[in-house]
C-alpha cells in the first residue's frame, strides 16, 4: 500500500536496486522523499562501530525503514551513546514510537535521554544492523547485541535488576545533579578493578569517564511495553489491509451481501479500535499526609495541587491524567445539580447548632471537635453565602443573590497556559481555605485536570485522588463507592513517623477497602510511607539501639560530611524496617482482602518516599538523600508496571480478534469442496460432543461453589439473627459521649444515607454492613467468596474453569494433528480465538455482577430498613435522638425472623441467575461459532482475499505475546 503520494515519491538508482534485489548490504532510504524515518537513519553505510569498544561489524543485509525483525541501534549525537533495540514490525514504526515517547516526555530510556538537559530528539540517529528472519530468535539476537556493544553499562540500555544490584555493590561516589537534569542519575564507577573486568575491550582512556546505568526502570517492563506497541500496531495495519482487501469482494444475494457487510463491519471496528480503558489509581489519606505534594512531585509540576498548611474539600474528587491532545492545562469541572444542593441545604441547616453565642464560640474554639457533621455544616453554607448564611433559614438562602448559578449541563471547562494559572483559577473548586472568598467546592462533585507532557502518566492513568472525608449527598457517596470500584491500584498514604502506630491504615482496610472485595478492578494496594526526610537521627539510633558501625557510616564526627551521611543512613535505615514491618502488618489482609488463598507477587506493594528532597534535586539544591532514593523514580516505575499489566490483557484480546477474523478469510476459501465438507462435518459433530462434555463439568464446578456458598449464608443467617441488635446498638447506635446531640446529629446522616455515613475523619458508619456483618465473616470462611471469583487457574475459581475449558476443548494436541491441514487448521484456530474473545468477555461482565451479588446482602438489609430511615429523617425536637434510637431498634428486632434470610435468598438467586447465564452463553456462542467454522458460508460469496500476509503477521504477534492460538 502506498504510504504517500506520487508527488512525494522519489524512485532513484539505489531505491529501485533495493526493490529489485540487486544491491549490495547496507541501509538505503526507502522511496519516499518525506519518510519521517529516513530523515533520522544513517543511510549508505555497511559497517557500523561501537562507542565504547570502538570495534567494526559489517552490515550482511540489504535494510531500509520499511524492513522488519530486525536489531537496530539508536545513537545519540552528542554523548555519544548507544542503544540496542529490536521490532518485530518495521524500523518506521519503532522509531514513531520513540519519536511519540520523546515528545510526551514519557517515563522510559529513550525519552529520558533525550530531553536530558542539552539534548533533544535532533541529536538522535538510528540505523538497522541486522535482520533476524526467525523470529523466535529475535530476542536472543537483541541479547546478543546489548552484550557485544556493551550498551547496559555504558549506553542507553537497562540493566536487568540483579545486574544492576552487583554493579551497584561497588559504588561509592555520585555525579552531581545539575538544575536542568531531568531523570538521569548515572553514578561513575570509582573502582577500576570493576570496570576492567566488565569491559576488557574499552580503551582505557575512556574508562574513568564510563558510568553506570540508573537502576529505576525495570528491563523486563520496558521489554513488555515495546512489545505490547508493537503487537498494536501490527495488529491494526492486519486489521486496516483487510478491511482494504474486503472492500473490493462483491456478491449478489441478498444473504450474501449480508455476510459480507458483517465481515467488513467487524474488519472495520478492528482497524479503528485501540485500548481505551482507563486506568485508576486511587490515593487515600489524611490531610497532611503528603498526597498533593506526592502528586505534584509524581507529576514533576510544583504547585499543581495546594500542599502544606492547604487541603482540599473532603467532598470533591480530584482526577489527574495527562493531556495527550494539546500543550494546555485543562480542568473539568463537574457540578451537582441545583436540585441535590437544595435538599443538601435543607439537611446542612437541620444539623447547625443552636444559633446562640455559645455554641457558636464552642465551635470556633475547637470544643465540640467530635461533631464534624456541624463543622461541615458551617464550611459549606459559609462557602457559599458567607457567614450570613449561618443566620438565615432556608427560603432566604434558595433566593440568595450571593448563590453562584450552576451551569445548565452541570459542567465547565477551563484552559490555561501554565500550571500556576490553573492553580490559582481551580482552587475555590477544591479548597476550602480560603474562608474570606466565595468558594464554590460545596457545589462540586468532580474536578478533572489534564497535565500536558507529563512524565509518569502515560495514557489512560488517571490519579484519583479520593475524599477521605464524609459528606451528607447521599449521591456523592454513591460515586465515592463506584469510583472506588473502579481503581486498579489503591495508594494509601500516610506520613512516616504514624504509618506504623496511627489507626488509619487499619481504618482502611476494615472499613473502606472492603467494598473492594466484593467486586472491582482493584489487584494491587500499594502502601506509600511519605515525609522520610523528616528525621532525628539521634532518636533512630536510640530508638533501634545501632552504632555509626551499624549504619555503616565512615566519616568521623568532625568531618563537614558526617551529618548528611549520618541523616543519609539513618533515613535509609528507616525506610527498611518500616517497608518490613508494614508488610507484615498489612500484607496478609491486603492479600485476604483481593485474593483469597491465590497468591500474586505484585498484590502489594511499599514505597517511602520523599517529595522535598525529590524536588531539591531538581531544582539543582543540594540533598541528603540521592536521586532514587528518594523513592519518587520508582514510584513512577510503579505506574508503568500497572499500565503495562492492563495494557497487555487488552492488546491480548485485540490481537485475538484480529487472528480470528484472518483465520475466517483463510479457510472461507475452500468451504464449497466436497471432501472438505464431510471433514467439516465429522469435526462438527465431534467437538460439539466436547463442547457437550466440557458444559457439563463448568456446570458441575458452578454447582458446588452455589453449594458452598449457600453453606456459609446459612451459617451466617444464624449468627446474624442471634447478635444484630447487640451489634446495631454497640458500634452505631449507643452515644459515643454524655452529650446526645452529636450522636444524634450523626444518626440523623446515616438515615438520610439510608443507614450509610462517612464521617469527617473519613471513618464510615454504615448500619446495614454491621447488622450483615456475619453473613459477610461466613461467607468469606475459607475464602469461599474470594476463591471462586478470584484471578487464580485452579478449579477452585470461575476463571481457572474457564482457563481449562480454554486449554482443553481445542487443546494443544488437536491444533498440533491438524497444523499441516490447510483447510482444517485455520478453521480450528477461528474457533479457539472466539472462544477466547467469548471467555474474555465473560469475565469482565461477571465482574461487574461480581459486586451486585456482593453487595446484595447489605443492599437487602437497606431496603428492608429504608421506610424506616425515611421516617427517623422526619424526627426532631429535643427527644428526637432517643426516638430515632427506638424506632431503628424496633425495626431491626421485629425484621430479624425475615430480613437475613431475604438476603441470603436475594444473594443466591443472584450467583443461580450468574450460573445460568454463563452456560447458556457459552453453548449459544460457541455452537455458532462451530457452525461458522465447519459449515457453509453463502454460496456466491467469490474472491475473498488471499491473507496469508496477514496470517503471518498475527502469528508474530501470538509468538511475542505468548498467546496460544496458532
Amino acid at each position: 500500500m502506498s504510504e504517500a503520494g506520487p508527488s512525494t515519491q522519489r524512485i532513484d538508482a539505489v531505491a529501485f536496486a533495493v526493490q529489485c534485489g540487486g544491491a549490495s548490504p547496507g541501509t538505503y532510504a526507502c522511496t519516499f522523499e518525506k519518510c519521517n524515518c529516513c530523515q533520522y537513519m544513517q543511510k549508505g553505510i555497511n559497517q557500523f562501530q561501537s562507542t565504547v569498544t570502538r570495534k567494526s561489524y559489517k552490515i550482511n543485509a540489504v535494510l531500509t525503514c520499511k524492513t522488519s525483525s530486525l536489531i537496530y541501534i539508536i545513537e545519540c549525537k552528542k554523548c555519544p551513546m548507544q542503544y540496542v533495540g529490536r521490532t518485530s514490525s518495521s524500523l518506521k514504526k519503532r522509531l514513531s514510537k520513540h519519536k511519540t515517547s520523546i515528545v510526551k516526555k514519557e517515563f522510559r530510556p529513550i525519552s529520558d535521554h533525550f530531553n536530558s538537559a542539552g539534548h533533544s530528539l535532533e541529536d538522535l540517529t538510528i540505523f538497522p544492523i541486522e535482520q533476524v528472519i526467525n523470529p523466535k530468535t529475535l530476542a536472543e539476537k537483541e541479547t546478543y547485541w546489548i552484550r557485544e556493544l556493551r550498551t547496559m553499562e555504558h549506553g542507553i540500555n537497562l540493566v536487568p535488576y540483579k545486574c544492576a544490584r552487583q554493579v551497584e555493590q561497588n559504588d561509592d561516589q555520585e555525579i552531581p545533579m545539575g538544575p536542568d537534569e531531568r531523570i538521569h542519575e548515572e553514578p561513575f564507577i570509582s573502582k577500576r578493578k570493576l570496570c576492567d573486568e566488565a569491559d576488557p575491550e574499552i580503551p582505557k582512556k575512556k574508562r574513568k569517564k564510563r558510568k553506570k546505568r540508573c537502576t529505576v526502570f525495570s528491563y523486563e517492563t520496558e521489554q513488555l511495553l515495546q512489545t505490547y506497541e508493537d503487537a498494536l500496531e501490527d495488529g491494526r495495519q492486519a486489521a486496516s489491509q483487510i478491511y482494504n482487501k474486503l472492500m473490493e469482494v462483491s456478491c449478489m444475494t441478498t444473504e450474501s451481501k449480508t455476510f459480507l457487510e458483517q465481515l467488513k463491519e467487524k474488519a472495520s471496528v478492528l482497524k479503528e479500535q485501540s485500548p481505551d480503558k482507563k486506568i485508576y489509581i486511587g490515593l487515600f489519606g489524611k490531610t497532611g499526609a503528603g498526597k498533593s505534594s506526592l502528586i505534584n512531585a509524581i507529576l514533576n509540576e510544583n504547585q499543581l495541587l495546594p500542599s502544606g498548611g492547604l487541603y482540599a474539600c473532603t467532598s470533591v474528587f480530584v482526577h489527574v491524567q495527562a493531556n495527550t491532545e494539546s500543550n494546555k492545562y485543562k480542568a473539568d469541572i463537574e457540578f451537582i445539580s441545583k436540585e441535590d444542593w437544595e435538599a443538601e441545604l435543607r439537611f446542612l441547616l437541620e444539623i447547625l447548632p443552636d444559633t446562640n453565642e455559645n455554641d457558636w464560640n464552642d465551635m470556633a474554639q475547637g470544643n465540640d471537635k467530635d461533631d464534624d457533621l456541624q463543622t461541615m455544616a458551617r464550611d459549606k453554607i459559609t462557602a457559599i453565602y458567607g457567614e450570613d448564611g449561618l443566620q438565615r433559614s432556608y427560603s432566604e438562602l434558595v433566593g440568595a443573590k450571593r448563590f453562584p448559578e450552576i451551569p445548565d449541563k452541570c459542567r465547565k471547562t477551563l484552559s490555561f497556559d501554565s500550571t500556576k494559572e490553573l492553580s490559582k483559577t481551580i482552587g475555590c473548586y477544591i479548597r476550602s481555605d480560603k474562608k474570606k472568598e466565595q468558594q464554590f467546592w460545596p457545589l462540586v462533585k468532580r474536578v478533572t485536570i489534564s497535565v500536558p507532557n507529563c512524565p509518569a502518566l502515560l495514557d489512560r492513568i488517571v490519579l484519583v485522588d479520593l475524599p477521605g472525608a464524609g459528606d451528607a449527598n447521599k449521591h456523592r457517596d454513591e460515586m465515592w463507592k463506584e469510583c472506588l470500584s473502579q481503581c486498579s491500584s489503591v495508594w494509601i498514604v500516610n506520613d512516616i513517623n504514624r504509618a506504623l502506630s496511627e489507626k488509619v491504615a487499619n481504618e482502611i482496610f476494615e472499613n473502606t477497602l472492603r467494598t473492594i472485595a466484593g467486586g472491582g478492578e482493584c489487584h494491587n494496594i500499594t502502601f506509600i510511607c511519605t515525609k522520610t526526610d523528616v528525621v532525628n537521627p539521634e532518636e533512630i539510633k536510640e530508638n533501634y539501639n545501632i552504632t555509626d558501625s551499624d549504619l555503616e557510616i565512615s566519616e568521623s564526627e568532625d568531618s563537614p560530611d558526617y551529618e548528611n551521611k549520618e541523616k543519609q543512613a539513618c533515613i535509609m535505615f528507616r525506610n527498611e524496617r518500616a517497608k518490613d514491618e508494614i508488610s507484615t502488618q498489612h500484607k496478609e489482609k491486603a492479600k485476604k482482602l483481593l485474593l483469597g488463598d491465590e497468591v500474586d507477587s505484585d498484590f502489594f506493594d511499599v514505597f517511602t518516599v520523599s517529595a522535598d528532597e525529590f524536588k531539591r534535586i531538581k531544582q539543582g539544591k543540594s540533598s541528603v538523600l540521592k536521586f532514587r532514593e528518594t523513592e519518587i523514580p520508582s514510584l513512577m516505575e510503579h505506574i508503568k508496571t500497572l499500565y503495562v499489566r492492563h495494557s497487555l490483557k487488552q492488546v491480548k484480546d485485540y490481537v485475538s480478534d484480529v487472528s480470528g477474523i484472518v483465520s475466517y478469510l483463510n479457510f472461507s476459501k475452500d468451504a464449497k469442496d466436497a471432501k472438505n465438507r464431510s471433514t467439516q462435518s465429522q469435526e462438527f459433530d465431534r467437538l460439539l460432543k466436547e463442547l457437550n462434555k466440557e458444559g457439563e463439568t463448568l456446570k458441575k464446578c458452578l454447582s458446588t461453589f452455589y453449594t458452598n456458598l449457600q453453606t456459609n449464608l446459612l451459617k451466617g443467617v444464624k449468627e446474624a439473627e442471634k447478635h444484630c441488635l447487640g451489634n446495631a446498638t454497640n458500634k452505631v447506635l449507643e452515644p459515643t459521649r454524655k452529650d446526645n446531640r452529636s450522636c444524634h446529629r450523626t444518626l440523623l446522616a446515616l438515615c438520610k444515607g439510608d443507614g450509610y455515613y462517612r464521617s469527617g475523619n473519613g471513618n464510615v458508619v454504615d448500619l446495614n454492613y454491621t447488622l450483615s456483618a456475619p453473613m459477610y465473616i461466613k461467607m468469606n470462611e475459607n475464602n469461599v467468596f474470594l476463591t471462586t471469583f478470584g484471578s487464580g487457574s485452579s478449579r477452585r475459581s470461575i476463571k481457572g474453569n474457564f482457563d481449562s475449558f480454554q486449554e482443553d476443548f481445542i487443546n494443544a494436541k488437536l491444533i498440533e494433528n491438524y497444523r499441516k491441514n490447510p483447510e482444517m487448521y485455520p478453521r480450528l484456530v477461528y474457533i479457539r480465538t472466539e472462544q477466547r474473545k467469548l471467555l474474555k468477555k465473560l469475565e469482565r461482565q461477571i465482574l461487574q455482577r461480581r459486586k451486585s451479588i456482593y453487595n446484595s446482602v447489605s443492599n437487602s438489609i437497606r431496603d428492608t430498613m429504608r421506610l424506616t430511615y425515611e421516617e427517623c429523617t422526619r424526627i426532631n425536637g429535643k427527644s428526637a435522638f432517643a426516638e430515632i434510637q427506638k424506632k431503628l431498634k424496633s425495626k431491626i428486632e421485629s425484621s430479624k425472623n425475615t430480613m437475613f434470610k431475604e438476603a441470603k435468598d436475594k444473594m443466591l438467586k443472584q450467583f443461580s441467575d450468574l450460573q445460568m447465564w454463563v452456560l447458556e452463553e457459552i453453548d449459544m456462542k460457541m455452537k455458532s461459532a462451530l457452525r461458522v467454522a465447519l459449515q457453509q458460508i453463502p454460496d456466491d460469496v467469490t474472491g475473498l482475499p488471499d491473507v496469508q500476509e496477514e496470517i503471518e503477521m498475527m502469528k508474530r504477534c501470538c509468538e511475542d505475546l505468548d498467546l496460544k492460538i496458532f
